[in-house]
């Protein structure tokens, strides 16, 4: 088999890394920064604010054969999380595998391949496919107003420590789970927190009967219910546990529940009937360090953070290659081109509920599996040829998202790694067998104790 290349080794393309050396694919890794992790690696220039938690719980955000420790909390914070990367990286012999301090300038798909240009090289390199693993968290969008701001101003891709915000005025615009996070120490350590949206969201909080919230909705969402029940369901619960918005000074959301992506806190609504968040509708002009808002008040900023998501990016590649026109994915299930059977994308999707790592992995495992049946086996690659072409399988939560970019690539966390459990079953041997738990920090000897323990 020929080679393939993989572009980045944060937690996407580490599970491409290690499914291919595990499957006999050949490959090379590179990664821009001297680490693996990506956004979790603290070094990097898009390393995520200190002070983060992971939105989504250990359950659902670990890979499905590397199990976090009981010790940990449910919610890991960025530094156990870069941890247990690491953790991963080392028990499966990743690390070797990958070319650190390489970028990628420029990937070209010509009639003898792909044609991958490393930094520092003259010429490129040839491949017979490429995993595009480079994430899409790190390419801010800042939002333009009437106006000049003469104060300091941020993109919270900037803001790495709440050193930043302590004694300022802090004025946080958007309503995602970084600008949570950073209200929440805002709260605490600045003069004054305030907090601006143009539109609401539905907060959830992270715990929900002694259980993780995305755990408790994970486990409803297999009994065999309409949808529109469930959701009504969940809305009854919403409105229990949380009550109306208004309550809260903060809008109503102009949506239903889930056609929009929902804010994982616990804090932030506490912070707010404290009166240590200020809320503020929208943004209708700049003048000085003063910001006026759309219900004709205004504050004296000395701080302007713009929490306001991140662009999909490419900048190896045409674009093209990925999304359309109006930037939404033209791939499979948000993978595989619908023509060439050597362009590969992981990590291109955002769920509602769950962590991104564990559906990484049965990304890597489909692309696999694709990648051995062309070898192996023609008449399961024609029939995922076919499929991948034509299919347009419900992945998400059947209902129309709200036409923004953060909601291009929204998708429900269980039926999407349903769906693709039941491709690689009709792989069948190309699929290659269940892998083998194993637990962060455990040694070879614990584990060969477990399983005799569990054969007795």
């Amino acid at each position: 088999m020929e080679r393939y290349c993989i572009i980045g080794a944060g937690a996407c393309g580490l599970a491409v890394a290690k499914t291919f050396a595990e499957r006999g694919i050949a490959f090379d890794c590179f990664e821009a920064e001297s680490d693996i992790g990506g956004i979790w690696n603290p070094d990097s220039p898009h390393a995520v604010y200190g002070s983060t938690h992971l939105n989504s719980s250990k359950k659902l955000s670990r890979y499905p054969d590397f199990k976090f420790p009981d010790e940990m909390p449910y919610y890991v914070s960025a530094a156990q999380a870069q941890e247990y990367l690491r953790a991963y990286a080392t028990e499966y012999g990743i690390y070797d595998r990958v070319t650190f301090n390489k970028r990628v300038t420029w990937a070209e798909r010509g009639p003898d391949g792909w044609r991958v240009t490393i930094e520092g090289e003259s010429k490129p390199r040839l491949y017979a496919g490429l995993i595009v693993a480079n994430g899409h968290h790190w390419h801010p969008h800042l939002p333009d107003y009437p106006g000049r701001f003469d104060g300091e101003m941020l993109h919270s891709h900037d803001v790495k420590s709440k050193d930043q915000l302590k004694g300022k005025r802090v004025l946080v615009v958007g309503a995602g789970n970084s600008a949570v996070d950073i209200l929440s120490d805002a709260a605490l350590d600045g003069a004054t927190a305030i907090h601006s949206m143009r539109r609401s969201y539905y907060f959830f909080p992270k715990m929900l009967f002694g259980k993780p919230t995305d755990a408790v909705i994970d486990r409803l969402s297999h009994l065999p219910l309409p949808r529109r029940f469930m959701y009504a369901v969940y809305k009854l619960g919403m409105w229990i546990l949380i009550g109306s918005h208004e309550r809260y000074g903060l809008p109503k959301p102009d949506h239903k529940l889930f056609e929009a992506h929902p804010t994982a806190c616990t804090t932030y609504l506490d912070h707010i009937v404290h009166g240590r968040i200020a809320t503020k509708p929208g943004i209708e002009r700049l003048e000085g360090k003063r910001v006026y808002f759309a219900d004709e008040t205004s504050e004296e900023i000395d701080l302007l953070i713009w929490a306001t998501g991140f662009r999909v990016n490419f900048p190896f590649m045409d674009d093209a290659y990925v999304l359309d026109e109006k930037g939404n994915s033209k791939l499979f299930i948000h993978t595989f081109h619908r023509e060439w059977d050597d362009l590969f994308v992981v990590g291109l999707f955002e769920p509602a509920e769950g962590g991104v790592w564990q559906i990484a992995d049965y990304q890597a495992r489909l692309i696999a599996a694709f990648l051995l049946a062309q070898e192996e086996d023609q008449r399961r690659a024609d029939w995922f040829r076919k499929l991948k072409r034509d299919a347009n399988p419900d992945i998400g939560h059947g209902i129309k998202y709200q036409d923004t970019p953060w909601h291009k690539f929204e998708i429900q966390h269980l039926r999407f790694r349903r769906y693709m459990r039941r491709l690689l079953k009709k792989f069948g041997p190309c699929a290659g067998a269940e892998p083998e738990m194993r637990t962060m920090g455990e040694t070879a000897e614990e584990r060969e104790e477990a399983k005799l323990k569990l054969a007795s």
